[in-house]
């Protein structure tokens, strides 16, 4: 399993599922969102440790939009106030892009900037046109959660 740094600090990463818990540890990756199927096997826990947060969902259409976004803040809150943050989902390749995606616009990139560094730091990255097209509509966060449809509007998304 290797993770793959997206930001010049070494805050921000993304990966294939976890297998190995000792790359998450040489890190110091302190907030995990595990986006595939399964919970991963052997999570760390040590109290006050990590920040483990299980949302699967399907690499197809968009998932419920209004927890995305809010995991998205999350993630860049966390990384604003130093924490290293990882979003792995199956291959490292969609899923895991695309919470990223969306926790770099929130650090202030423009979804179409997100979409070129990610692909630029992770080969293959965002080849689900779906979530690629989403990432690069986005000039900016949104500022309220609840303006955002809960369900893409997309069939593939229900």
């Amino acid at each position: 399993m290797e993770l793959y740094p997206i930001d010049d600090e070494g805050r921000l990463y993304i990966s294939a599922d976890l297998d190995d818990w000792g790359p998450v540890e040489e890190h110091k990756i302190g907030v995990v969102f595990d986006l595939d199927d399964d919970v991963d096997v052997a999570i760390p826990e040590i109290p006050d440790h990590l920040l483990y947060v299980y949302f699967p969902f399907e690499d197809a259409g968009l998932p419920h939009l209004q927890r995305l976004h809010a995991l998205a803040r999350l993630g860049a809150e966390m990384a604003r106030c130093g924490n290293h943050v990882l979003s792995h989902c199956g291959m490292g390749h969609n899923r895991s892009a695309l919470l990223m995606g969306l926790i770099l616009v929130y650090l202030g990139k423009s979804g179409t900037e997100a979409v070129d560094l990610i692909r630029s730091k992770r080969k293959g990255a965002l080849y689900n046109h779906v979530f690629a097209g989403y990432l690069q509509s986005l000039a900016g966060p949104p500022t309220d959660l609840s303006d955002l449809p809960s369900r893409s509007s997309d069939p593939a998304a229900s």
